[in-house]
């Protein structure tokens, strides 16, 4: 009966080791990768709901920087995950600019679409 040597147990942690280095060395990259999209499209989300949010106050110069903000994102987008968070910016500043529409009307369709993202917003009391 012959007996199969398996070598000794270091030999044996040494190729588990690099096993494992390997497969950390491969994966990783994809791992930050997905961390880093992950915080850019919170962070992109945080600050369009502030800035809708400012727009619906109808504080100064509100709306411009939320035009420039989604034109800017726009050029630094590499994620087709944040298209569509882009798109409906874009919608809402039109519909801000837009003096065809009264204002509760605007505001109303602003909600709507913020919580069509997933964001909340609240829609200012309109003084008569």
């Amino acid at each position: 009966m012959a007996i199969l040597e398996i070598g000794p147990l270091a030999d044996w942690a040494e190729a588990t080791a690099e096993l494992l280095a390997v497969c950390v060395a491969l994966f990783l990259p994809y791992y930050t990768d997905y961390q880093k999209k992950k915080h850019q499209r919170r962070n992109l989300k945080i600050v369009l709901q502030e800035l809708v949010q400012a727009a619906l106050e109808q504080r100064p110069d509100s709306v411009k920087t939320l035009d420039i903000f989604i034109k800017v994102s726009f050029l630094g987008n590499r994620d087709s995950a944040n298209d569509e968070l882009l798109m409906v910016g874009s919608h809402m500043v039109s519909l801000f600019e837009d003096t065809a529409l009264d204002r509760q009307a605007t505001q109303q369709e602003v909600v709507r679409l913020m919580a069509q993202l997933g964001l909340s917003v609240t829609e200012p009391v309109v003084a008569d």
